[in-house]
């Protein structure tokens, strides 16, 4: 890798710096037009030039050792006396507006370039890390130097050598017109531009230590407040404060005078420095006056050679920041460099591609997981596939290890494995992903469920909608889509035909419960009549919002909830309410620390909001109000509307107080204002709520909470109708389309480790190894997904990592089973099993 930054830029694309140069080219040539305009129009207006003389001619005057004779290098053009000044002044108000063109122009390109030379650099960098095994430091290093150091400090990279030409050339442009004009003035500038260039660069150096003083410094201050903060009890003691005043003042001072020493050096170097932008012009109209006398030189050239300093001045202060903006873009490409070396496998010959089937075989290989601390050494192995191969012992870890070398998450420590015989470490790792696919600790990524499930698979559409349907009904995973399909929602605008036929199954969802005797598990809505199998909050809506204005947390505050909760004086009675599940809740974890998952999934409050409340209650107990008897109100009536009866049991509930609250939710939807009414959709059993989820909109009531297998009863009855009715394919795309926690938060350990199956079915391997999917499964799931995958990779092969092989497991019988005994194998070939063909 090219650490060089105006190399790299030259060798990204040449095409445009050619075009950028000519860009330059271009604005240097306006340069010295624009000087020309400047002793034009000052020769015309001192009378100093001839009225007659061709317009713009350019003449370079030779030196007498060349003869003296002048060089026409532009003749110029005749133009009328009269408009020689008004032509000359529009021109020269017209030559600053088409440089700055130019440069736009350059810049513009400089940014292209910039974006190719960091997306060369960025897809080199995903290449090295895409190519790693695992994550570790180095790769930790290379993408942090990848990311922000790179995009902050990478702002020379399109521009490096762009910046450096016009810089460069500007100075040489600025230089070569004065020399041209008279050289003794040359060389009065080039003094002044090398006394320039060593004050600018010493200005750079003088600003970098001072930079390192400053670092010093604030280190040395952090120091002293933590040693302060450690003596304050010693302070409150023995009454010190005096002295540690004065030690504190004594030390901050101590270490601010290497920072003021730097800091008065700079301040007479960057003087100096501003100096010589203002001494170079000065410098040449001195020597010109001078001169003048003796020689043939004008007001405008000594007026445009001043001009010429200035800039040239300009430009070398320039130089200095950015020659050192050069060297650390230089240091960081180094560091890029050596990251990318470390990453980057060393080059091997190209491997021989995985056959479909073929045997595996280990031959005295080691290895070590660092994430786990598992360990195996000296496998010998020989196992021909296709077949469907156990791995057991050593309480999984030994397994483990064995199947992260199969399938391409560790790399032997010493020995060799191959398949097929070729070596699986040589192997492409995206051809051998589609060989042999692992199933292991699944990684899940901000999307969809769909997303999550087809990601790494590239097959047409049409067919990867079959895999997905068959490796979804292997895994087992259709009861979950399904179920989240039944808490998704519907737009009626977007599929009209979809929310009609649902309002209508809706009807012969109530049916089938009430034939099946599942009819008492759901309390359907009534707008007279209260749901017992909602929350208090949700009975006085009697419909689902939309937005954040009757958002549940927010309910308790919102002025016209409020005003309809004090018209049917259900304030207090809701407060009190509320204080009692505070009171319970308090009572029930008060030896339960915050964070325990018990208090994170069931308190009615958070631990932020913990001794919030205890200090509420106790206040109350004590009939101690105070000023803030206003927001207590306002949090307890807030805790109360989140009361399920059913749920909860706390015995809060009565039917008056439950009468009182339907009396409300009337008010609640007659005085509901017209500028609040897009907030909340109500319930209508004859219309589909787009705000509900499905499953509410085909029960149009709440499963009861307080009865066992309720819920899976009912969504198994759900389900049976919506087949019958053609409308289950439609229920698991909406589940398909569900976003999902990259965290995992909305699916169960074993759920997330079937979706990294799914993953790998869908791509129809050759070999699947199977590494975590049984964690965290009862005897019998774990049976029967075991007999499932088995079944689905019929004719292909399978390596399965399970605590140990039961009977269901086993039938028909394992090809081999291999037993780790403290890091070593030992095969059970199982050759005088019987021979059973797998079945379909």
């Amino acid at each position: 890798m090219e650490r060089d930054p105006l190399r790299l830029a030259w060798k990204t694309d040449r095409l445009c710096h050619l075009l950028g140069f000519l860009l330059l080219a271009v604005a240097g040539g306006l340069l010295v037009l624009g000087f020309h305009l400047v002793r034009t129009v000052l020769d015309l207006a001192a009378g100093e030039a001839d009225p007659a003389a061709p317009f713009l001619s350019v003449v370079l005057s030779l030196p007498e050792a060349f003869g003296g004779a002048p060089f026409v290098l532009f003749p110029g053009f005749a133009l009328d006396p009269g408009l020689r000044v008004k032509v000359a002044v529009v021109a020269l108000a017209l030559v600053p507006v088409l440089i700055a063109l130019a440069l736009t122009l350059a810049n513009w390109v400089a940014a292209g370039i910039r974006t190719r030379t960091l997306s060369r650099l960025l897809a080199r960098m995903l290449d090295a890390v895409l190519k790693t095994s695992s994550a570790n430091a180095d790769v930790e290093e290379a993408t942090e130097l990848a990311s922000e150091t790179l995009s902050h400090e990478g702002g020379i990279l399109g521009s490096a050598l762009i910046s450096s030409a016009r810089q460069g050339g500007m100075i040489g442009l600025c230089f070569a017109y004065v020399l041209v004009t008279d050289w003794r003035l040359g060389l009065a500038l080039a003094v002044m531009l090398a006394f320039g260039a060593v004050l600018s660069a010493r200005r750079v150096v003088l600003r970098l230590d001072t930079s390192n003083a400053r670092r010093k410094e604030g280190e040395g201050i952090r120091s002293a407040w933590a040693d302060l903060v450690r003596r304050l009890p010693a302070l409150r003691a023995h009454g010190t404060a005096a002295f540690e005043r004065e030690r504190i003042a004594r030390n901050l001072a101590q270490r601010h005078r290497p920072v003021l020493r730097r800091e008065r050096r700079l301040a007479l170097a960057e003087a100096f420095a501003a100096a010589v932008l203002m001494l170079a012009p000065l410098a040449l109209l001195g020597v010109g006056a001078w001169l003048a006398p003796g020689s043939s030189l004008t007001a405008g050239a000594l007026a445009a050679s001043a001009l010429a300093a200035a800039l040239a001045a300009f430009g070398v202060r320039e130089l200095a920041p950015w020659q050192q903006l050069v060297d650390r873009t230089r240091v960081l490409l180094t560091e890029l460099a050596r990251s990318l070396s470390a990453l980057e496998p060393r080059e091997r010959p190209a491997a021989a591609p995985l056959p479909r089937n073929g045997a595996l075989v280990a031959q005295g290989v080691s290895a070590y997981d660092p994430m786990s601390g598992a360990r195996i050494s000296g496998v010998d192995l020989h196992i021909a596939f296709p077949s469907h191969v156990a791995l057991v012992g050593d309480g999984e870890a030994g397994p483990r290890v064995l199947a992260a070398l199969v399938g391409g998450q560790l790399a032997p420590s010493t020995g060799r494995l191959t398949y097929g015989g070729a070596d699986l470490g040589a192997a492409d790792p995206v051809a051998r992903a589609q060989r042999i696919a692992f199933a292991g600790e699944t990684v899940l990524i901000p999307g969809s469920m769909r997303d999550n499930l087809v990601y790494g698979a590239s097959v047409p559409a049409e067919e990867l909608d079959r895999r997905l349907a068959e490796a979804v009904a292997a895994v087992g995973l259709d009861r979950v889509i399904h179920a989240r399909g039944l808490a998704g929602t519907v737009d009626p605008k977007r599929e009209p035909e979809l929310a009609a036929a649902l309002v209508e199954t809706r009807r012969e969802v109530r049916r089938a419960l009430s034939r099946e005797g599942l009819d008492r598990f759901v309390d359907p809505f009534d707008a007279r009549r209260y749901n017992r199998y909602a929350t208090i909050g949700e009975n006085l809506l009697f419909g689902k919002p939309i937005g954040d204005t009757f958002r549940e947390d927010r309910l308790a505050r919102h002025p016209f909830v409020r005003a309809i909760l004090e018209a049917e004086d259900l304030t207090k009675p809701l407060a009190r309410v509320g204080l009692s599940m505070a009171t319970s809740m308090i009572e029930i974890f008060a030896d339960i620390p915050d964070g325990h998952p018990l208090f994170e999934r069931f308190s009615f409050f958070t631990a932020s909001d913990r001794t919030y409340f205890e200090d509420l209650v106790e206040r109350r107990k004590e009939n101690r109000r105070g000023v803030r008897s206003g927001r207590d109100q306002e949090r307890l009536i807030g805790l109360a509307l989140l009361y399920n009866e059913s749920r909860h049991r706390l015995g809060l509930l009565d039917p008056a107080l439950e009468a009182r609250i339907v009396a409300a939710r009337a008010d609640f939807t007659r005085m509901l204002p017209t500028s609040l009414q897009p907030a909340i959709e109500f319930y209508d059993e004859n219309r589909l709520c787009t705000a509900a989820s499905v499953q509410d909109n085909l029960l149009f009531g709440r499963i009861a909470a307080d009865q066992a297998g309720a819920e899976a009863a009912v969504q198994k009855a759900i389900r049976r109708v919506l087949t019958d009715r053609g409308l289950d394919d439609d229920v698991s795309r909406i589940g398909l389309a569900m976003p999902i926690d990259p965290q995992g938060g909305d699916l169960t350990l074993s759920e997330i480790a079937a979706v990294d199956v799914v993953r790998c079915l869908v791509r129809q391997p050759d070999v699947l190894v199977v590494q975590r999917a049984l964690d965290g499964l009862p005897g019998p799931a774990a049976d029967k997904l075991v007999a499932d995958l088995r079944r689905a990779m019929i004719g292909r092969g399978l390596i399965l990592v399970t605590p140990e092989i039961t009977p269901a497991m086993d039938r028909p019988p394992f090809d081999s089973v291999i037993r780790f005994v403290r890091g070593e194998p030992v095969e059970d070939s199982r050759a005088t099993r019987r021979q059973e063909a797998l079945t379909a």
